[in-house]
C-alpha cells in the first residue's frame, strides 16, 4: 500500500495481528503457523494441524489461538506445549474465525455457520475457562474483528459483510449486556479491527482499502489500497503504541478459497502474496493502565482502568508516514 512498510514478507495468508507483551503476534492462516516479532525478524510461535486464525492472550501469559476448521481453541505455553482450552465444534457448524480474550481468559469467537448474510446465521460464542461454552449470539453476520476495552466493559466486534461495528456493555460474568450499533457503513467491509487511545477504530476494509471509524460512529480517515491488494486486519502497537501494523493480502486469494474449500492439506499449494505492513498514525493503541487515563466521553482523565492517556481529545485526521525501524 502507498506510505506503508513491509515489515514481514513471505507468508500466506496473514491474519489477526495482536500487539502483546512487546512484541507484534499474528498468524498465518494457510501456513497453519503463529508468529511473534519482537525484532525485526518473526519467528515461530506454535504451529497447529489446521488453519489459525484468532489470537489472544489468557490471564498467565499463555497464546491462544483459533483452529479453525477442527472449531477448538489451542493454548501455546511459554515452552510450546500445546493443550485444547475448549472444543466448540458442538457450537459451530461451519468454522470459527476471529477472536478477542479478556483478562479473565473468557474468549469470545466468531462462528461462521453457513448461509447467506439474509439469513443471520452466525453466532459468537463465549468459552470459559473451565472448559465449558456457550452460544451468546445467534443471529449475526458474519461476526469478524474483535475488541475489549480496557477497562473491559465493552466488546466491540464486526459483522463484515453489514459494514457494521457492534458494541456490546458487558456483564461481570461475560455476558453480552446492553447493544449499541456503533456504525454502519453502507457498501463497505469491515474485517480485523483494532482500538485507539481516543475509542476510534482502525478497520481492514478487504478491497476497500483501511479506515478509520471515528469514536461518534463517523468514518474518518480512508485510505485506498491497489485494485489488486485487501487490507484484512489491523493492530496498534510497537515501542510507542503509534505503529498500526496491517495483514494485507492480494486478490488471489478469493480463487485460492475457492480450490482449497475445507481441504486443508491443499492449504500449502497456495499462496495469496501476505505480508504485514505498518505506518505510523499519531493516536496511540488503547492498553490497560492503571495511571491516569482518558476517557474519550468524559471531558477530563480519570484515575483507575481505561484508556491510557491520550492528548487527542477528538478525532483528528491520523497522520502516517513510513516506519523506521533503524
Amino acid at each position: 500500500m502507498p506510505g506503508t512498510e513491509i515489515v514481514v514478507d513471505n507468508l500466506s495468508f496473514p491474519e489477526g495481528p495482536r500487539w502483546h507483551d512487546g512484541a507484534l503476534w499474528f498468524s498465518d492462516i494457510h501456513g497453519h503457523k503463529v508468529y511473534r516479532m519482537a525484532g525485526k525478524k518473526p519467528e515461530i510461535a506454535a504451529q497447529i494441524d489446521d488453519r489459525a486464525s484468532g489470537l489472544g492472550f489468557l490471564p498467565n501469559g499463555d497464546l491462544l489461538a483459533v483452529s479453525m476448521l477442527d472449531r477448538r481453541l489451542i493454548a501455546v505455553g511459554r515452552d510450546s506445549a500445546q493443550r485444547t482450552y475448549a472444543d466448540i465444534s458442538h457450537l459451530s457448524r461451519n468454522f470459527i474465525n476471529d477472536m478477542v480474550v479478556d483478562a479473565h481468559g473468557r474468549a469470545y469467537v466468531g462462528s461462521r455457520n453457513g448461509g447467506t448474510p439474509a439469513s443471520k446465521s452466525d453466532s459468537l460464542i463465549l468459552a470459559l475457562p473451565d472448559g465449558t461454552s456457550r452460544t451468546l449470539l445467534d443471529d449475526m453476520v458474519s461476526p469478524n474483528g474483535s475488541v475489549i476495552t480496557p477497562d473491559g466493559r465493552f466488546l466491540i466486534i464486526a459483522e463484515t459483510a453489514l459494514g457494521r461495528l457492534n458494541r456490546f456493555a458487558l456483564n461481570a460474568d461475560g455476558t453480552l449486556g446492553e447493544r449499541t450499533i456503533m456504525c454502519e457503513l453502507a457498501g463497505r467491509h469491515i474485517d480485523g479491527i483494532c482500538l485507539d487511545a481516543t475509542g476510534g477504530v482502525w478497520c481492514g476494509g478487504g478491497n476497500g482499502g483501511l479506515f478509520y471509524v471515528q469514536p461518534d460512529g463517523a468514518l474518518g480517515t480512508v485510505i485506498d489500497c491497489p485494485s489488486d491488494r485487501m487490507v484484512l486486519a489491523t493492530a496498534l502497537g510497537g515501542p510507542d503504541g503509534r505503529t498500526l501494523f496491517l495483514a494485507t493480502v492480494s486478490m488471489k486469494l478469493i480463487e485460492n478459497l475457492a480450490y482449497i474449500g475445507a481441504d486443508r492439506v491443499r492449504d500449502a499449494e497456495v499462496n495469496s502474496e501476505g505480508p504485514i505492513e505498518a505506518l505510523r498514525v499519531e493516536v496511540p493503541g488503547a492498553y490497560p493502565s492503571r495511571v491516569e487515563t482518558f476517557h474519550p466521553h468524559l471531558a477530563s482523565p480519570i484515575k483507575g482502568e481505561g484508556y491510557e492517556v491520550c492528548t487527542a481529545h477528538q478525532s483528528p485526521p491520523p497522520r502516517w508516514g513510513r516506519v523506521g525501524w533503524g
